[in-house]
């Protein structure tokens, strides 16, 4: 039976994974599965009141934590802000964790990640990073839809995530780019649906409060062009006043829309398929999507039974394709500040290259 140790306690921690877990452990099938020693938690700051009301034991310190839960039969959720991320990752490895649940992005760059990469390989740590969408119902359903071909096949993505995060951005400087905050989960989606890719255009913009300007925090654009051919466009503003995660699908013969949930309040999507040989009519069909409770279940069970994502062999593997995010998301950033350099300098704009409005070929037809 496995115990839980969060480290990190804001958003991420005690926001989201916390009650997940306690859903999950309080679940009538739940006996075989969670230790019944209470969970451990641990912070930078002090969170004690908090802890001890939420049913958690607060440790003073990661050493601390470890006579607290048995690094042998705890998993690790790692919810610190990703530029911490090796030298913590270090510290539980000396302590004796090996099974660790990494927040995305797993970390700021390539370097970062082959810091993390060599780590894992020499102390023998089985990382999972947390993918929610990539365990979605939603996403389960297009992927079906992409393998067993029913609209021919796939041609484009397009991604909308649409989120206000004014006050998070002036109180927290956790992300350095927009396209760290919602660009993991939909770049790793389009990885899943289309294969590999290569970065073909990237932008961000500021976010402007008043007279308060945060670099890089606005909005977020980036487009892929898969191996295969397909290509992806997502785009992302944090400077919204509304929330939207959408992804289209087009297809050779039809096209579908689908949204996520918007946050933790409702744990539904809904997904319209529209089949151009039956007229192109659809009625949208709700999917329950509790996607973070369905990823923080899989890799616990697959943590107690020894089952290693990687390589291959499962539907998919996080962790690859996490590593696969936090690189083209470096490539995107560099991309991104040559054209701002460009766009900053007496040199005259260059056009877009066409590949927006090709990609939303299949997202205006929703209706």
């Amino acid at each position: 039976m496995l115990n839980t140790f969060i480290v990190g306690g804001g958003r991420a921690g005690l926001g989201l994974h916390w009650p997940v877990l306690r859903k999950l452990r309080a679940l009538p099938d739940a006996s075989g599965l969670w230790s019944p020693d209470p969970p451990v938690v641990w912070d930078v700051q002090d969170l004690r009141e908090q802890a001890l009301a939420e049913g958690l034991v607060p440790a003073d310190s990661l050493a601390h934590a470890a006579t607290l839960a048995d690094p042998e039969t705890t998993v690790v959720h790692l919810c610190t802000p990703p530029a911490d991320r090796f030298t913590t990752l270090q510290r539980l490895a000396d302590l004796g964790y090996t099974r660790i649940v990494v927040e995305k992005p797993m970390a700021v760059g390539v370097a970062g990640l082959e810091a993390i990469d060599t780590l894992a390989r020499v102390r023998g740590l089985r990382l999972r990073v947390v993918s929610p969408w990539l365990a979605s119902s939603l996403t389960h359903e297009l992927g079906a839809l992409t393998r067993y071909g029913a609209l021919g096949e796939l041609r484009s993505l397009a991604f909308t995530q649409f989120k206000p995060r004014w006050t998070r951005t002036l109180r927290s400087d956790n992300h350095t780019t927009a396209f760290d905050v919602e660009l993991p989960h939909s770049l790793g989606v389009a990885l899943l649906l289309a294969g590999d890719a290569r970065v073909v255009e990237a932008e961000l913009t500021d976010m402007r409060i008043g007279d308060t300007v945060i670099p890089d925090m606005g909005s977020a654009r980036l487009a892929l062009r898969h191996h295969n051919g397909v290509t992806t466009e997502i785009v992302s503003d944090l400077a919204s006043p509304i929330r939207e995660r959408r992804i289209g699908l087009r297809f050779d013969t039809g096209h579908a829309v689908g949204h996520y949930p918007i946050s933790d309040v409702d744990h539904h999507a809904s997904l319209t398929v529209h089949d151009d040989a039956a007229g192109g009519a659809a009625t949208p069909r709700l999917l329950f999507d509790d996607a973070l409770t369905s990823y923080i279940d899989h890799a616990y069970r697959d943590y107690r039974a020894g089952v290693d994502r990687s390589g291959g062999s499962a539907v998919w593997d996080d962790y690859a394709i996490a590593r696969r995010v936090v690189q083209l998301l470096q490539d995107a950033c560099l991309l991104a500040t040559r054209r701002g350099d460009r766009e900053n300098s007496p040199a005259p704009r260059p056009p877009l290259t066409g590949v927006s409005t090709a990609l939303r070929g299949g997202a205006e037809h929703d209706g």
